[in-house]
């Protein structure tokens, strides 16, 4: 058993990891030292009481067991629970089938005790996650590895290089990604994020806890957003121009290949909603991928004119585990979608982006968003558009009454004529109140631009602080609904923070 020393004075690796995934859910901490010092990338959890006067200290703790070995805690049965089943939350008074909550992929600790407050329990009815009560203070007591759990969900197995027996997909002969995501899938729950509800259900318990407000995970606060994008494989001008009429306004990035049949003067009449970015044709010597994601990335950039900073391998071309991650690094592309989806099924858990932990623990720059539907809806399992915009639809609730999302969409231009009708259902989806539609690189920098973003406490007062102006930021303050968002003016330097005013 592992146990932390109150996370306001623990310096352990734990904690800057756990910083690190639970920020993409909208936790910041205080990020400043007992000396007045800031620091970079660590949880810190304060206890901010808005009425009376504010004050800071060890209010509660945040205690992370993963063994059940070693020194007990007082009054607590520590037990070790498999991987593979549910977890739930606590039985209420009505009796029935009870929907799972999350799917730990790793062993974990459970709990049993009469201080305890359980958050999520095993199905027998043990706290995997709660609030334990010891030496009048509260302890957010956590059994599973989350770091760990987060990231085998995003990023995948990597036992599954040496033990995969099939690394294709769809008896196509390359290696693509999805091998390493083939357990991640629970029959029956095919599209529940589970690492997104761990990342969320532990953010509000930090925020409730704290009084400190989430960063809502998408501008403007939006509850879901279309990110459409379109791989170039040199389609017809034609075709472009009518996926563009089609889409009529709605942004579209087009994952660009060198020897597209575009021109600089072409790509320069585009409407000002479209975005490139680079589409990395390695398939015939993908043990040169390297040199040749450098060359094309260059020469995507040359004829755009653009940035071009994110990226999807043609043909999801994939290398063991993120082995092109370091090509992507050094050629300075820094969000991926090349992790394939094709009906909603969602292997990584996630529908929102996640910062890439490398193979040896350290956390790279780069982004990755899970692609979560393609035209090969159509022309792989030969559904009509009716059912593709039903799965859709399906999806677009649950993003609405679970958690924020983003719903990737790879509709190639030269296919637009054959999935009219599944374009048009996606403009009006994200035209709803309370979606969004996003570009790929402006979202890159919006992500980028919140990353920066830091939380203070100076003279009594919260402070969000940034070097950079700050647009479209909601803050999700403890206690309020869903659909109750603080949206912040622009801002740069420092914003101190206020509650808003509920009715009483």
């Amino acid at each position: 058993m592992t146990a932390s020393v109150p996370a306001a004075s623990c310096t352990a690796t734990w904690r800057h990891d756990l910083a690190v995934v639970l920020r993409r859910y909208g936790f910041l901490g205080l990020d400043i030292d007992r000396d007045g010092s800031p620091v970079t990338d660590r949880l810190r959890v304060v206890h901010w009481a808005w009425d009376p006067a504010p004050v800071s200290g060890d209010a509660f703790s945040v205690i992370v067991v993963d063994r059940s070995d070693g020194e007990p805690l007082s009054g607590i049965d520590v037990q070790i629970e498999r991987g593979g089943g549910f977890l739930y939350e606590p039985r209420r008074s009505w009796i029935g089938r009870r929907r799972p909550v999350y799917r730990p992929l790793l062993s974990h600790v459970s709990f049993s005790g009469g201080a305890l407050t359980p958050v999520w329990t095993t199905r027998s009815g043990r706290t995997v996650i709660g609030w334990w009560a010891q030496g009048g203070r509260r302890h957010l007591i956590i059994g599973l590895s989350v770091t760990d759990e987060l990231v085998r969900y995003t990023q995948g197995d990597p036992g599954k290089v040496s033990t995969a027996p099939d690394k294709t997909m769809w008896g196509v002969g390359h290696e693509r990604p999805a091998y390493l995501f083939e357990d991640n899938i629970a029959p029956g729950y095919e599209l529940v994020p589970w690492a997104d509800q761990l990342g969320f259900v532990l953010t509000r318990c930090l925020s409730q806890a704290t009084g400190v407000p989430l960063l809502a995970p998408l501008p403007g606060g939006a509850v879901g957003a279309i990110l459409i994008t379109g791989d170039d494989d040199q389609a017809e001008l034609e075709k472009y121009a009518e996926q563009l009429q089609l889409l009529d306004g709605v942004p579209i990035t087009y994952m660009m290949l060198p020897h597209t049949r575009h021109t600089a003067e072409t790509l320069a009449r585009l409407p000002e909603g479209v975005e490139f970015g680079v589409h990395i044709d390695a398939l015939e010597r993908p043990d040169h991928y390297s040199a040749i994601c450098a060359s094309q990335t260059t020469a995507v950039r040359t004829l755009t004119g653009r940035p071009a900073r994110t990226v999807r391998n043609h043909g999801h071309l994939n290398s063991g585990y993120w082995g092109h991650l370091a090509a992507w690094e050094h050629s300075g592309l820094v969000l991926d979608f090349n992790i394939r989806g094709l009906d909603g099924t969602c292997p990584t858990g996630s529908y929102l982006p996640f910062r890439v932990r490398r193979p040896d623990g350290s956390w790279s720059p780069h982004w990755a968003l899970f692609s979560t539907f393609s035209d090969s809806m159509l022309f792989w399992q030969k559904w009509p558009e009716k059912r593709q915009i039903a799965c859709i639809t399906q999806l677009a609730r649950q993003i609405e009454t679970l958690a924020p999302g983003v719903i990737v969409v790879n509709f190639h231009p030269q296919n637009v004529t054959q999935v009219s009708d599944v374009h048009r259902a996606l403009i009006a989806l994200a035209r709803k109140p309370r979606w969004v539609a996003l570009g790929a690189e402006s979202y890159l920098r919006w992500l980028e631009d919140l990353e920066t973003i830091r939380l203070f406490e100076e003279s009594g007062r919260l402070l969000l602080r940034a070097d950079r102006p700050i647009s479209d930021l909601s803050l999700a303050w403890p206690g309020a609904r869903s659909s109750e968002r603080d949206l912040l003016d622009t801002w740069s330097g420092d914003l101190e923070l206020r509650p808003i005013k509920r009715p009483s």
